[in-house]
């Protein structure tokens, strides 16, 4: 929901400014500054909470200066638990709690986060990110500076860069050496699935004054999201992607006759013309050449601009299910399927979420993931084979948990990439080789034109459990 820079140089106030401004699109609505010495920190804010005034960035508590770029569900709790100040800004609690609490802190923040909190007096910078790691937060230095941000293409150039931990992580502001401070502890589950999901969606709606979308393929997933949201309010509005004859098609049309959906709008794919200047833009907002990455983010990314073209500034999409229950692969008990799930789990602030955030901030829009709930993560932590693999099915303990929510053939439905589900993948990829190149080649050469670093880095290319397969896939598209 916000863009964050930190800069620490002898030059840092001066060039702060430059540098937000190209996360503006992270948020458009206000910029702050905080700047003492040779440190600035700034915010740049999409409004959802606390707007106006209220929820103004960056905060400072008790000699901590801090941005927080997310969302805290249980701030009102909070503030009750610990008397602290009230406010309806959810991301002014984070100071006053860390300052009482300490790095333990984490363990009473129930939301999606990053958030840099600049100690001066010691120069130090403590980075906090949620369990998922939902939101982006890099440490880095230039030639000139230490960094942290909450995407790269705010700086031009760098010499080195991390993603930082999951947890809270010390940085120096001289060197940009990084300690890791605490982890996330587990949650121990308190309910049953089908009540931890309906909690999450719930959590997760903006108050009734705000618009609301859902992001529907017609899959499992998104067609549980829109579900749980379409109980709960009314004027949801649900976007759909591909033109008539896309294989998500019938199955969308099943989710909105069977749910009563009535604000449903269908996003088409771009005309061969548009995807010269799609591809780049998506290619710059991901910050990626990887050919998956870039296909499904320009899926995210068209449903994203319908989103924010509708006046919609949060959007629930269903990202995170397939990882959490199952739905990538049919394993057999002897198959390494366990070890899998953890790669695809840990490996998902680089990918799929990467993807997500980029390609809907890009556009200023937060989306946000109930299946990537704390209580909903803890009970999926717990399952076995058996109640992920059956046989052919996969997500079995999902689909058990909704028998009679969704119609038969939806709950029922084989996974489906959005990608192609949706049409978008074939075009895209006779898009990127219609001079002879692999889709990777060509979007390489995209990538080259618009970032100045190295691009070995797994960063800007890597998903490793499919990369195999990525590489592969554009023989069926030919």
């Amino acid at each position: 929901m916000c863009g964050i820079v930190m800069l620490s140089g002898p030059r840092a106030a001066a060039r702060l400014p430059e540098c937000l401004n190209r996360l503006r699109h992270r948020g458009p609505d206000d910029l702050g500054i905080w700047a003492e010495g040779d440190l600035a920190l700034g915010f740049a804010r999409l409004a959802i909470n606390g707007e106006g005034a209220v929820g103004y960035q960056p905060h400072q508590h008790g000699g901590l200066v801090g941005a927080i770029n997310g969302e805290i569900y249980n701030h009102r709790e909070l503030r009750r638990r610990y008397d602290l100040v009230s406010s309806e800004c959810d991301t002014d609690v984070v100071l006053p709690l860390l300052a009482r609490k300490g790095p333990r802190s984490i363990d009473e923040l129930d939301g999606f986060y990053s958030a840099v909190v600049l100690q001066p007096r010691t120069r130090e910078a403590l980075c906090l990110r949620d369990h998922m790691g939902k939101k982006p937060l890099f440490v880095g230095r230039s030639s000139t500076e230490v960094f942290i941000t909450s995407e790269l293409k705010g700086l031009d150039e760098c010499e080195w860069f991390e993603l930082l931990p999951r947890g809270i992580a010390k940085v120096d502001l001289d060197t940009g050496a990084v300690v890791r401070v605490a982890s996330h502890r587990p949650v121990i589950p308190e309910t049953d699935l089908a009540t931890a999901f309906e909690r999450a969606v719930q959590k997760r709606m903006p108050n009734s004054g705000q618009p609301v979308g859902v992001f529907l393929s017609g899959g499992l997933d998104s067609s549980l999201v829109a579900a749980f949201a379409s109980r709960l309010r009314k004027d949801v509005t649900y976007f759909t992607l591909g033109n008539t004859e896309g294989p998500d098609r019938q199955a969308v049309e099943g989710v909105v006759a069977a749910l009563g959906l009535v604000d449903v709008r269908t996003v088409p794919l771009p005309e061969p013309a548009g995807f010269p200047a799609l591809v780049r833009e998506v290619v710059r907002a991901t910050e990626s050449f990887n050919p998956s990455i870039v296909s499904n983010g320009l899926a995210t990314y068209l449903l994203a601009r319908a989103a924010h073209d509708a006046g919609i500034k949060v959007v629930l999409t269903g990202e995170g299910a397939d990882e959490l229950f199952g739905g990538y692969h049919s394993f057999t008990e002897q198959d390494p399927w366990f070890d899998v799930r953890r790669k695809l789990i840990d490996d998902m602030q680089f990918t799929e979420l990467r993807r997500l955030d980029m390609s809907c901030m890009a556009q200023s829009v937060e989306p946000r993931c109930p299946f990537l709930d704390r209580a909903v993560r803890a009970i999926s932590n717990g399952l076995g084979f058996h109640e992920l693999y059956d046989g052919d099915e996969n997500k079995v303990a999902l689909r058990r948990a909704f028998e009679g929510v969704l119609p038969p053939e939806v709950l029922h439905r084989r996974k489906t990439s959005f990608d192609v589900g949706s049409g978008i993948r074939g075009e895209v990829v006779r898009y990127l080789r219609r001079n002879g190149r692999s889709e990777r080649e060509e979007l390489r050469r995209v990538w080259d034109t618009l970032f100045r670093h190295d691009s070995s880095k797994p960063y800007f290319h890597a998903y490793p459990v499919f990369d195999a397969v990525i590489d592969r896939r554009g023989e069926t598209h030919r």
